[in-house]
């Protein structure tokens, strides 16, 4: 009995210490600032919801892709134009997300391209935790929905590194989306918002 005890003391020192060192490693992750837990390995971009208020001024780099592996193949090869003229979709909507921790934009364009068939113009979800933007915009001359990922810089408010790999065909607009297609390669976006 004696042995079996000593034995079992003998190992348990090891996972003691192997657990000992876990925890010491973890420790300075994170800390209890008052009632708030204060992450300090970077996966907390410092997101609140007036970061993401104002106009939205989305930027395309001029060019045209075609479209390849449609859930539809009728619509492979279709082409998607972008200029680099800047489209701004003042007073966004930004609310919290029901299901994930992010926030919700939504907007529309004011100017003489907005399309009163598509509502909103402007969707995105912008994650709390890591400031990833998942966001897509109405192009109305190609009855297209343009879908763009990038990282929202906090500080300056804006998404330098935006990147639109894909596209949702709705052609009639307002309707159901035809195809769901990926784009021959991706497309450039930048994103302020002021």
């Amino acid at each position: 009995m004696r042995r079996t005890s000593h034995v079992t003391a003998r190992r348990a020192r090891p996972l003691a210490l192997v657990t000992l060192g876990i925890g010491l490693v973890l420790l300075p992750a994170c800390n209890d600032s008052g009632n708030t837990t204060i992450n300090n390995q970077g996966l907390d971009c410092g997101l609140v919801r007036a970061d993401l208020t104002g106009t939205w001024r989305v930027t395309f780099t001029t060019g045209t892709r075609n479209t390849t592996g449609c859930d539809v193949s009728a619509f492979d090869g279709d082409s998607v134009a972008v200029t680099s003229i800047p489209i701004d979709y003042p007073g966004v909507a930004v609310f919290g997300s029901d299901t994930s921790a992010s926030f919700l934009v939504q907007g529309d364009r004011t100017d003489a391209g907005a399309d009163a068939v598509v509502n909103p113009e402007l969707t995105a979800s912008v994650q709390a935790d890591s400031c990833l933007a998942l966001f897509r915009i109405w192009d109305s001359s190609d009855k297209t929905l343009i879908q763009c990922l990038g990282t929202l810089d906090v500080n300056s408010r804006r998404i330098d590194n935006g990147a639109c790999d894909s596209v949702e065909i709705d052609n009639p607009p307002g309707g159901v989306i035809e195809a769901t297609c990926d784009l021959t390669t991706p497309l450039d976006v930048r994103v302020s918002i002021f």
